[in-house]
């Protein structure tokens, strides 16, 4: 699946995303990070690849009671889907961005805009669906 990420990452990467859904560069420029942190556009971009590749997951109906088998052969669907291909290319690019912009929040900000447009693409949310999707997948994190 990728980068791992622990807890708190993923609920500083939600919380970067809700600052962009809500265009707030004060709170974008609070969660940069600091010493020992992943710098912001390089955490949502991990944090972009680990979510747009669980939707592309569920949505070839993989969970956790499909069978060896069948994970085989919906895997191989998945790697020949052009829209897949295009997921897995615009997770790439991401990554490539954050590596170039350090910590430039401006970049952060752009990575998170590209994330959700990726997810309203899957989802057709706008931004009041969006929001509700960000506190549902925090509260997973919490285990709410």
């Amino acid at each position: 699946m990728g980068i791992e990420l622990t807890d708190d990452e993923h609920l500083r990467a939600l919380a970067a995303l809700e600052a962009v859904v809500g265009n707030n560069d004060d709170a974008l420029t609070v969660l940069a990070g600091g010493a020992g942190e992943r710098p912001l556009p390089a955490l949502l971009a991990a944090y972009g690849q680990h979510t747009l590749h669980r939707i592309l997951i569920s949505a070839f109906g993989i969970d956790a009671t499909t069978d060896y088998d069948e994970t085989g052969r919906l895997v191989a669907e998945i790697n020949s889907d052009p829209m897949a291909r295009i997921v897995f290319l615009l997770t790439d690019a991401l990554h490539n961005q954050a590596e170039l912009a350090g910590d430039d929040p401006a970049t952060a900000k752009r990575i998170a805009r590209s994330i959700l447009l990726a997810i309203d693409a899957f989802t057709d949310a706008d931004n009041h669906d969006a929001l509700t999707l960000l506190r549902a997948l925090r509260n997973e994190v919490l285990g709410v």
